[in-house]
């Protein structure tokens, strides 16, 4: 008797990591068109935004969406954006399966943005001066980081997604503020006045 009861509990474990392993799979497909809805509005509609921001300045409240400026600051609204309405979707829609996604997307969304200013930084030293080539695959790149994050830390959520919405309020809030009132430092300085 004694040997069958430790046989169902060795047996035990090794199902419960067969279950988990078959519901992080079955997310993992889920979550899939999360993926393509990301890729599309932050890598195709930050592209758009890019190329018609001096259109859509002239709508009001739209400019703390959009480059206003052609700083490095202003552009990283490109992927901030469009990443946080993905997570705020998904937030909605998924929030009582995934309760703490929008902690994820943020911190993943601040950890994009600052390898994107890194590696920036890091290309205009090397090459000397701005190369827009370079800085369309910084921000593809910068979108498959994004996407490889999320993907790779989905399964290792918080319980909360408090953190993430206190965080992405600051962020935003620091966007709107910066886009009113620019500080004279080189992050928010128009990229053509910067020293070449």
């Amino acid at each position: 008797m004694k040997i069958l009861l430790y046989h169902k509990d060795f047996c035990k474990p090794e199902q419960d990591i067969l279950e988990r392993a078959a519901q992080r799979k079955h997310m993992l497909k889920k979550t899939v068109w999360w993926d393509v809805l990301l890729f599309l509005l932050t890598g195709i509609g930050g592209t758009l935004l890019f190329l018609f921001s001096p259109a859509l300045m002239r709508i009001p409240g739209l400019s703390f969406c959009i480059p206003v400026r052609s700083s490095v600051w202003e552009n990283l609204k490109l992927i901030y954006m469009p990443s946080v309405l993905t997570g705020l979707l998904r937030y909605l829609f998924t929030g009582d399966l995934q309760k703490g996604i929008l902690t994820t997307y943020a911190r993943g969304i601040l950890l994009t943005m600052g390898l994107c200013l890194t590696l920036h930084y890091l290309i205009m030293g090397i090459l000397g001066k701005e190369y827009f080539p370079a800085d369309m695959l910084l921000f593809y790149g910068s979108v498959i980081f994004l996407l490889w994050y999320l993907r790779t830390h989905a399964d290792r959520q918080k319980k909360s997604s408090l953190p993430g919405f206190l965080l992405i309020f600051l962020l935003t809030g620091c966007f709107i503020y910066f886009t009113c009132n620019p500080p004279a430092l080189g992050l928010f300085a128009e990229i053509s006045l910067l020293p070449q």
